[in-house]
């Protein structure tokens, strides 16, 4: 589980650098996010909760800068207004176990969200984790 974990945790990290083609990205007011992600898998009956403060420079959000590993790819990219859903499928590496999943995230001048639903193999063992990241504004990077 704590693997597992890990890997939830750095999606989260690095979702939000990065570029992509602009009509699958939205629009990100750069600063000092309070964020508070939960993650719940049927590996563990409690929910993990982790609360950070993450300076974030980026502009913009895209479906690549969410993805848990290089051999990882999006598909199925929609964009409504500052609201990004997409696929992705990972096919399994050293660092991450293969895994396919759905992804939302979107923007506000005050908030940032991002969803995740995936489904995977770790050491033979199926798994399935729901993470929820709510990130709010508090001011500009130090």
């Amino acid at each position: 589980m704590y693997r597992l974990t890990l890997i939830v945790s750095l999606i989260v990290l690095i979702s939000f650098s990065g570029s992509w083609a602009a009509d699958d990205s939205i629009t990100v007011v750069p600063g000092n996010y309070k964020i508070k992600t939960t993650t719940r898998s049927n590996m563990n009956p409690n929910p993990q909760i982790d609360i950070e403060d993450q300076c974030v420079a980026d502009t913009s959000f895209n479906p690549k800068m969410a993805l848990p590993g290089e051999n990882c790819s999006a598909s199925n990219v929609k964009k409504s207004g500052n609201k990004l859903s997409f696929d992705f499928k990972c096919t399994g590496d050293q660092k991450t176990s293969a895994m396919t999943g759905k992804a939302d995230a979107s923007a506000t001048s005050k908030t940032l969200s991002l969803h995740y639903k995936m489904v995977g193999v770790i050491q033979g063992q199926e798994f399935s984790v729901d993470s929820t990241s709510e990130g709010n504004r508090t001011g500009d990077c130090k």
